[in-house]
C-alpha cells in the first residue's frame, strides 16, 4: 500500500541545508547525525504530504517526530552538538526503506521529485 501511495506523490525537487551534528535517540544506540536548526519547509511539506496520504489510505503512521537528518553513525555515547559550516544539496527523490530492529535496511522503492 505504501508503494501505491508513493506512486501518487507529485512534489518538486528542493534543497536542504544542515549546519550542525548532534546525537539523538536513546541509549545504548544514539544516532550521530547531520541536523539543522533551520525550518526545512520543503522537506517538512513532503513529510506531511506522505503522512497524510498514508493515513488516508488506511495505514497507521507515526509522524509526530519528523526531524530532517542524515545519520552518520550510531554510538553508545551521547555527543554534544557541533556547529558546522552549512552543507547543502538538492533532494531529487524520496525512498521507502524497511527498517526492522537491527537488520540491514532494505530499499523497497524510490520515487523522483520533479
Amino acid at each position: 500500500m505504501a508503494r501505491t501511495v508513493a506512486d501518487a506523490i507529485r512534489k518538486t525537487s528542493f534543497a536542504v541545508m544542515f549546519n550542525q551534528a548532534a546525537s539523538f535517540g536513546a541509549a545504548p544506540n544514539y544516532a550521530f547525525s547531520l541536523t539543522t536548526g533551520a525550518d526545512l519547509l520543503a522537506a517538512n511539506g513532503l513529510s506531511t504530504t506522505l503522512l497524510d496520504a498514508l493515513r488516508h489510505a488506511g495505514l497507521k503512521v507515526d509522524g509526530s517526530s519528523f526531524q530532517p537528518h542524515v545519520t552518520l553513525f550510531y554510538d553508545r555515547r551521547r555527543r554534544e552538538p557541533l556547529a558546522l559550516p552549512p552543507l547543502s544539496w538538492q533532494v531529487r527523490e524520496f525512498v521507502l526503506i524497511e527498517s526492522i530492529d537491527n537488520r540491514k535496511y532494505v530499499i523497497l522503492g524510490t520515487w523522483p521529485l520533479a
